[in-house]
């Protein structure tokens, strides 16, 4: 039974609010923006967007290593990689490139 709601609607009403507010989705000023983009990224996936989800993933990832959240990383990691099948060759190649730059 679907109850109506309309969560791609509210999410895009708070993505708008968010760049509207100067802070923008990028924005390093709490570890409320990992787990945004974490959260987003699971949505993104349950929803079947895959190419969505790899998106949300890897600024959550960077994100969390800006932020020194290690353990963090691991989880995104976790994501990344079961979605790696389905993910362009862009964003495989950025995901290297992420890898390469925290050893």
């Amino acid at each position: 039974m679907r109850h109506g709601w309309r969560i791609d609607f509210v999410i895009q009403m708070i993505e708008e609010k968010v760049d509207g507010s100067g802070v923008g989705i990028d924005s390093l000023n709490n570890d409320d923006m990992y787990h945004y983009c974490y959260q987003r990224a699971l949505y993104e996936q349950w929803m079947g967007r895959p190419q969505e989800a790899v998106e949300f993933i890897l600024k959550a990832m960077c994100i969390a290593d800006r932020l020194g959240m290690e353990r963090h990383i691991i989880k995104c990691t976790a994501v990344l990689e079961s979605l790696r099948e389905m993910a362009t060759k862009e964003q495989i190649e950025r995901y290297r490139v992420f890898l390469a730059g925290i050893k």
